[in-house]
């Protein structure tokens, strides 16, 4: 995959296409390497072009996979484990926790967003507060990603750019939860 994205380094549209693609794809079939994925698209496109493809792909690519788990989680086949104690304990806490669990859980990219996604899409998880911690995380982990990934040597002789990192990762997850108690103050005015 990364050698298809290279090759395609003199052609930027069809590469963000491909790039595009290729990060949807992931979101269904984890088994391709996301980390690789989202450094490819930021060597090939540069990393602000390689940023924006792989978190607006992922992105779209999660609401979808999310809407589709929670339509199929409405079937009987399916009810009858969440009926299960221990599966009501988690669909709690997964609720109570809301867009935090949801927000770090996609900001670290060693959790597999593709589980996060389905257990969030299986619990019915609120679609609103999915989103904003989604795309919030995403945004943080790819830009990090993509950061890392354009030059990474710079970085280990550069260590106030990891304190930049960490503020970034702050900063966002303030403004992430800012947007989620908006989104909630105005869908209970309703």
């Amino acid at each position: 995959m990364e050698q298809i994205l290279y090759s395609l380094a003199d052609y930027k549209f069809l590469a963000i296409i491909v790039g595009f693609i290729l990060i949807a794809i992931e979101t269904f079939l984890p088994v391709l390497p996301l980390i690789a994925i989202v450094v490819a698209n930021a060597f090939v496109l540069g990393m602000w072009m390689g940023f924006l493809v792989s978190w607006i792909g992922s992105s779209v690519a999660s609401v979808g996979l999310y809407l589709i788990i929670n339509k199929f989680s409405k079937w009987k086949y399916f009810e009858k484990y969440q009926d299960k104690d221990k599966v009501k304990k988690v669909i709690a806490w997964i609720k109570k926790q809301g867009f935090n669990s949801i927000f770090i859980s996609y900001v670290c990219p060693f959790i597999p967003d593709f589980l996060i996604t389905v257990g969030s899409g299986f619990t019915g998880f609120d679609l609103k507060t999915f989103i904003s911690g989604m795309v919030c995380g995403k945004f943080v982990m790819f830009l990090l990603i993509s950061y890392v990934g354009e030059d990474i040597n710079h970085i280990f002789y550069h260590p106030m750019k990891i304190v930049i990192l960490i503020c970034a990762i702050l900063v966002s997850w303030i403004i992430g939860q800012r947007i989620n108690n908006k989104i909630h103050k105005s869908g209970s005015n309703k």
